[in-house]
């Protein structure tokens, strides 16, 4: 199984963290889920959205083990698998934004990964992030649901002058703002990357960094001392939440890292 390893801060503005992780092995230790929340609406709503996400999309996953052996069939499996969760994810936080006044109007994106047999089954809303990073390079595999997103698509802004946009925490997807909602998939053969991390991160940290800084953040130790495996991981998501942190930590940071 891969070493994994989760933090979650407030931040340096918000009084509350609405992000929510989590990281278990599920399917008789077959797969290991990773899934990341950045819950959105007032008081805290926010905080219940994606409280409430996580633990059905977990629930559904773990409930549904792929056992076949077939590559092709596997994939197919696994991928409806993940889709169902998010669904039943969107469904759950959405009637529970209908239930109160206080819930109304709640949602959070959802980022979701299964790792099993050397391959990586994505799903994401919104623009919570997946990155794969290698000592070749820090790529984003997932695409964000933003308003800044569509107007780079479109010519409208560059990735420099979208960085700097007031608008860019406008997300055009969520889980549990309507009763149904789309879901983008990819899968991913790790064999083809080699060795490096997984990472999965809310917006608090997305903001602040850039493919180069997430490459010397996770590559260049300057420990004296060699730590442990579990140390080192730690350590290096320590780092970036401290790295979003001293850059200004406008938002609630959570980073999921998963060495491959």
């Amino acid at each position: 199984m891969l070493l994994y390893c989760g933090k979650s801060d407030v931040g340096m503005r918000r009084k509350i963290n609405q992000d929510s992780f989590e990281a278990v092995p599920v399917w008789d230790n077959d797969a290991l889920l990773l899934v990341v929340c950045d819950g959105m609406g007032g008081h805290k709503a926010g905080e219940i959205a994606s409280k409430t996400a996580i633990e059905r999309f977990c629930a559904v996953v773990a409930s549904r083990p792929c056992k076949s052996d077939d590559p092709l069939v596997r994939d197919d499996q696994i991928k409806n698998t993940l889709i169902a969760a998010v669904k039943d994810a969107n469904e759950t936080v959405y009637r529970l934004s209908l239930s109160s006044e206080e819930y109304a109007g709640m949602g959070t994106t959802l980022v979701g990964a299964i790792v099993s047999r050397g391959m990586l089954y994505i799903v994401n809303i919104g623009d919570s992030r997946l990155y794969i990073i290698t000592r070749h390079e820090a790529k984003q595999i997932t695409r964000d649901h933003s308003l800044v997103q569509f107007l780079i698509q479109t010519g409208q802004l560059t990735p420099e002058e979208a960085r700097l946009n007031p608008r860019k925490n406008v997300i055009t997807r969520a889980v549990g703002v309507a009763s149904k909602t789309e879901v983008d998939f990819f899968n991913i053969n790790l064999r083809k990357w080699g060795s490096g991390y997984i990472l999965l991160c809310t917006d608090g940290l997305s903001n602040y960094i850039d493919d180069e800084m997430l490459f010397e953040l996770l590559f260049q130790s300057r420990e004296k001392i060699r730590p442990t495996p579990e140390q080192e991981l730690f350590k290096k998501a320590e780092s970036l939440v401290s790295f979003a942190n001293k850059s200004g930590g406008s938002d609630n940071i959570t980073v999921l890292l998963a060495k491959f």
